[in-house]
């Protein structure tokens, strides 16, 4: 069962850096396969030895058995050892394997690493007084978060087990507490008041403040995920009014085509098309005052420019200039005023001098005069 054992559990690999977490690792798995390994790489290999008694010559005394002596129980001692010379030679990779190949015992073995990875006593010494004086002068690194202050500090409590300084539970929970940022100190003053850190666990603690931190992330995130929705509705709500306006500008554009050409701010071809207009009724205007003055004076003279019947483009230009002075006439001007004004002045023309007409050989168009 023993071998069954051996051969399904998986060895923990040497690395120099990390040499502390793997001597732990090692002595956990040397114990679980068999408690006596570890009496082996702590003591020596087993050997057999029986007793002597005293004769007159020689005191009583221990003497090295036989192997055909052994029992049992004994070869199973013996066996031992090989196993575990095994265990630690397969942990190794070839370099350190290399510089315990020489050694005879896995106690020898055990020490030779001991010695290459963590020094002699003299380096030990040195090393247990600069972790003393990491612990005392140990506080938060900017930027840290909880989770790494307290992995950087247990791990810096094994480091110190592993040269024989232990700390008191209190001192360690103490300088914990007193590591964490200023943001923490309601947390640490409320803990240190309502539990007693002689029994309370560095674990407990880091529980106690993990829960909290866990609880203001989540108040965070909250009123994060809210001011992104409200930002969201403010955003649709202008798009949707943006969207009404266009299309109510769109409707109005439709609607009244003449009018948003005509109010156009700023639009340099908006104001050409105005000047134009103008210019168009001022010129038709002017025409129908000289006519009129002709026509009261008697002068119309019976010339063949007037006898003769206009063509047919000229009566278009015409009529378009006088729709386009009606048009304008009635979105800039006061329409009332003008268009009277007009009203008048053609039908007194056309009652006094209708005999004039067919002289003249065209008609003004029918759309000035206001019936």
């Amino acid at each position: 069962m023993s071998t069954t054992k051996y051969e399904s559990m998986k060895i923990p690999i040497l690395k120099i850096s990390e040499y502390p977490t793997w001597r732990v690792k090692m002595l956990m798995y040397l114990e679980a396969m068999d408690p006596d390994y570890l009496d082996r790489i702590r003591d020596g290999p087993y050997i057999p030895t029986k007793f002597v008694e005293r004769t007159d010559t020689v005191p009583e005394h221990y003497v090295v058995k036989a192997k055909a002596e052994w029992t049992p129980e004994e070869k199973a001692h013996v066996l031992r050892e090989p196993k575990i010379k095994n265990i630690l030679h397969n942990s190794l990779d070839a370099v350190m394997s290399n510089r315990v190949i020489a050694c005879k015992s896995s106690k020898e073995i055990w020490d030779t690493l001991e010695t290459q990875c963590q020094g002699s006593a003299s380096v030990k010494k040195n090393r247990r007084a600069l972790l003393i004086q990491e612990y005392e002068q140990f506080d938060a690194r900017p930027e840290e978060s909880l989770t790494d202050l307290y992995d950087r500090f247990l791990t810096l409590l094994n480091n110190l087990s592993l040269v024989d300084k232990v700390y008191e539970t209190e001192d360690s929970n103490t300088k914990f507490l007193r590591a964490l940022p200023e943001e923490w100190d309601t947390q640490t003053s409320i803990i240190r008041h309502q539990y007693d850190l002689n029994i309370v666990s560095l674990d407990e603690i880091y529980g106690m403040l993990r829960t909290h931190d866990l609880e203001v992330q989540q108040r965070k995130n909250k009123k994060s995920s809210k001011a992104k929705s409200i930002a969201l509705n403010v955003e649709a709500k202008s798009k949707g009014k943006a969207m009404e306006v266009s299309r109510r500008k769109a409707r109005e554009a439709e609607s009244d085509p003449d009018d948003s050409s005509s109010d156009t701010d700023g639009n340099p071809d908006a104001n050409t098309g105005d000047e134009s207009s103008d210019s168009d009724m001022e010129e038709m205007v002017a025409m129908i005052v000289r006519n009129f003055r002709r026509m009261k004076s008697g002068r119309i003279e019976d010339k063949a420019t007037f006898r003769k019947r206009p063509s047919k483009q000229t009566k278009t230009s015409i009529s378009k200039r006088a729709a386009r002075v009606a048009n304008l006439t009635s979105q800039r001007l006061d329409a009332t005023s003008v268009m009277v004004w007009v009203t008048l002045l053609l039908n007194v023309t056309r009652q006094r001098h209708s005999s004039h007409q067919a002289r003249i050989g065209w008609t003004l168009p029918q759309n000035l005069i206001l019936r």
